[in-house]
C-alpha cells in the first residue's frame, strides 16, 4: 500500500501495457502459449505413441506378456461369473476348454436357447466377436456383460483361454 500512495499518474497508466494488454506484450504473449500448446502436443503424442507401441510389442511378439494380461483380466472381470476349473460352473459355466467346445455344451450348466441354438463352435475367431458385445452378438444369451471393446484385452484373454485344456 505504501508504494502505490507513491505511484504517479503515468505510473498507473502505464501498468495495462505492461501486463500485455496492448502492444507487443499481447503477440509475445501469444507465441509462448503457442509454443507451450505446441510442446504439450508433441508430449503427450510421444507418449500416445509409445504406450501403443509397448501394447503392440507385446501383442505380437511377447506371448507370455500376452498370457499374463489375459490372465489378469480374466482374473479381474471373467471370473466373476466364470472359473478356469474343469466342471466348475459357477453364475457362468467353467470356461476350461472353451476355446474348441461347440457353444452352449458345457455339462451341468443350464444355457439360454439362444446360446444352445448358436450351434458353433467358439474358435478364436468367434470369441472375439462374442466377448466385443454378447447380448449383440448372440441376442438373448444370459450373459449381461457390456463386453471387452479394448481388441488387446479380448485377443489376451482369449489367448489365456485357449491354454486352458487338457
Amino acid at each position: 500500500m505504501e508504494g502505490m500512495a507513491n505511484m504517479t499518474n503515468s505510473d498507473t497508466t502505464a501498468a495495462p501495457a505492461i501486463a500485455g494488454a496492448a502492444g507487443d506484450g499481447t503477440g509475445a504473449r501469444r507465441r509462448r502459449i503457442a509454443a507451450f500448446g505446441l510442446l504439450l502436443l508433441l508430449a503427450l503424442s510421444t507418449g500416445l505413441t509409445a504406450r501403443a507401441q509397448d501394447q503392440n510389442d507385446e501383442d505380437e511378439n511377447n506371448k507370455a506378456a500376452l498370457l499374463k494380461h489375459g490372465e489378469e483380466v480374466f482374473d479381474h472381470i471373467c471370473h466373476t461369473c466364470h472359473h478356469r476349473r474343469k466342471d466348475m460352473n459357477w453364475t457362468g459355466p467353467s470356461l476350461y476348454g472353451v476355446v474348441g467346445r461347440k457353444a452352449g455344451t458345457e455339462p451341468g450348466y443350464e444355457y439360454s436357447s439362444a446360446m444352445k441354438n448358436f450351434g458353433k463352435v467358439w474358435t478364436v475367431e468367434e470369441l472375439n466377436h462374442y466377448l466385443y458385445d454378447p447380448q449383440a452378438y448372440i441376442p438373448g444369451v444370459k450373459m449381461h456383460f457390456i463386453g471387452l471393446k479394448r481388441k488387446w484385452n479380448r485377443h489376451a484373454v482369449i489367448a489365456y483361454l485357449a491354454t486352458l485344456h487338457d
